[in-house]
């Protein structure tokens, strides 16, 4: 047949628009998305029947065929929009999946926050102009005993700008076991050249001495920064200078010590078996002159990059010009304010997620995957309930793991009894409506309980429902 003729028979774009099931697919995701994707099935079908004459095709297939490409294109946009997922991965600060999740309390008290005006940068008291970090500041110097507080975007920014503010064309002196890599590539001597700043490395890997900072003291000197090894720990023949030794000798010299704890941690984590975890409160404690440390991880509230410390040094940094480009916005601003007050109020296992999810017990978690187990049926599906250890993520707490029980899951056979590999099996697990993660394991797809909700639990169940209709 000629390709012509066969191109011919290529139904029109709105014949294709006006099928039942298309019409489905406008309500779920809008007339003009499956209008441009329609379009698209088109052209793909048109470009297999050029390319040749045997695609394998009829005619009395070509609405059917473009129907399911336009659904394919749909859903695979859609996966790249962000919604909400199910995280099995047991990781509970998962960095892909926005680290730290907000509290329902305290997302339903930022609502009206966000959707009218607010007194930002407002003193009501006054009338006057004020500022954007006196809404949390006294909170966060409540908390960790700091002189003063301020915030800004995240915090890499936040170690960039006190460095920017306290030692711009001056030296600052750091440990080599202390150059950090703190995740997506993003290195402490890179963020700090950034600053204007000259590193100057002291020690060895393994062993750094207090000798070894004061060797290092020149005229240029401006400061001593201690970098917390958050991610990864070093074993064996290793030596460290405390914070106590680094404050003495910058006490000595006239030198502040600069501290970027990263996880940002205010309570003991050896309660949950995570512990220890060096607290923001104890650095100032022990003479750290200024804390960075980031918002959403330990802390548990909304991204940003927290520092902490002495008011001289607070509001130099505060009124360097970098300030404005890296200060945060209304809702972090507004959220900070929310977590530093469930943490004065003692709740935080109750009203902070990550912590929740800490402070389940082994029974617990197996209680949630008795229940899951019993809210579905499955044939093609074979689901165990398994002991599992489990990591806080999120670059803190190295080494360290929790007890955990996970479900999971196995499918000998699919459709036509093919065989299902654990790797597609977690495909078909991202691909429903509300995609679910979780991880690979000797061929088992697994689903940490200690991360997904308790509220999640009968939507996992539906979902596993549908996947097992699917394989029959």
């Amino acid at each position: 047949m000629d390709k012509n003729e066969i191109l011919r028979k290529l139904p029109k774009t709105d014949k294709i628009m006006q099928l039942d099931q298309v019409r489905g697919l406008t309500e779920e995701f809008g007339y003009q998305p499956v209008l441009e994707a329609v379009r698209q099935a088109q052209q793909q079908l048109r470009g297999e029947l050029m390319s040749s004459a045997e695609a394998g095709i009829s005619a009395y297939e070509y609405p059917e065929y473009i129907r399911e490409k336009a659904e394919q294109l749909l859903k695979a946009k859609k996966r790249q929009k962000m919604q909400h997922v199910i995280n099995g991965t047991g990781v509970i600060l998962h960095t892909n999946l926005g680290r730290a999740p907000l509290g329902e309390k305290l997302v339903r008290k930022l609502i009206p926050l966000m959707s009218g005006y607010i007194n930002l940068e407002m003193n009501l008291e006054t009338g006057k102009r004020g500022s954007r970090y006196d809404h949390f500041s006294e909170n966060l110097c409540q908390l960790t005993g700091a002189q003063a507080a301020i915030a800004v975007n995240n915090n890499a920014a936040a170690v960039m700008l006190m460095l920017s503010a306290l030692a711009a064309g001056k030296e600052t002196i750091v440990s080599r076991g202390e150059m950090v890599e703190i995740g997506g590539k993003f290195r402490v001597p890179d963020v700090c050249a950034l600053s204007g700043t000259k590193l100057v490395e002291t020690g060895t890997t393994n062993r750094t001495y207090r000798a070894d900072y004061e060797n290092s003291i020149t005229d240029q000197t401006a400061a001593f920064l201690k970098v917390h090894k958050s991610n990864y720990e070093i074993t064996g023949f290793t030596r460290e200078v405390s914070v106590e030794e680094l404050a003495d000798l910058g006490v000595e010299y006239g030198i502040p010590v600069l501290a970027d704890l990263g996880s940002g941690c205010l309570t003991d984590l050896e309660k949950y078996g995570l512990g220890p975890e060096p607290l923001v409160q104890q650095y100032l404690k022990k003479g750290a002159d200024v804390v960075t440390f980031s918002g959403d991880k330990l802390l548990g509230g909304p991204q940003a990059g927290i520092i902490v410390g002495r008011e001289d040094l607070i509001r130099k940094i505060s009124t360097h010009p970098l300030m404005r480009a890296v200060r945060i916005d209304k809702f972090t601003a507004a959220a900070l304010e929310a977590t530093t007050e469930i943490y004065l109020h003692g709740k935080m296992e109750t009203e902070i997620p990550i912590y929740e999810r800490m402070a389940r017990k082994k029974e617990e978690l197996q209680k949630m995957a008795e229940t899951l187990l019993a809210h579905v049926k499955c044939q093609k599906l074979t689901l165990e309930i398994k002991e599992t250890r489990t990591v806080a993520g999120g670059g803190t707490t190295p080494g360290k793991s929790q007890e955990g029980v996970a479900v999971r899951i196995r499918c000998s056979q699919g459709t036509a009894g093919a065989e299902i590999s654990a790797q597609e099996l977690s495909e078909c697990f991202r691909d429903c409506q509300i995609p679910v993660l979780g991880y690979i394991e000797e061929d088992w797809f697994y689903l940490e309980m200690r991360t997904i909700g308790k509220d999640e639990i009968l939507q996992l169940a539906n979902v596993i429902q549908v996947i097992e209709k699917s394989l029959r």
